[in-house]
């Protein structure tokens, strides 16, 4: 029998520790985003083989300017769809989770 079950207050802890140790490592990458993506730029290459990773350029999603008559169409069935989800219950899709917040 395996006695070696960390206490909630253990893991609890564990957890917090990580996601600050996750909050220094996505403030390092966001001070050093500026530079990589000059750098990329630079390059001007769509995909670079590192020895440890791929670099892949991509494109975000693109912006349509819509005519009124599907931009209304698109409106109604918003509607259509709040409707039906103040009514029905969700089929699938809704789980427990648990969230930290950072008080640091």
């Amino acid at each position: 029998m395996n006695t070696d079950v960390p206490s909630p207050n253990d893991v609890i802890n564990q957890m917090i520790a990580l996601r600050l140790q996750r909050a220094e490592i996505d403030n390092q990458i966001d001070t050093l985003k500026p530079d990589f993506l000059e750098a990329c730029a630079a390059l001007d290459i769509s995909q670079l083989r590192h020895e440890q990773a791929l670099v892949l350029r991509k494109l975000t999603p693109g912006q349509w300017d819509y005519p009124d008559p599907i931009l209304e169409h698109e409106q109604r069935l918003k509607h259509l769809k709040q409707q039906f989800r103040e009514t029905h219950e969700p089929t699938t899709g809704r789980e427990i989770s648990w969230s930290i917040r950072l008080t640091t």
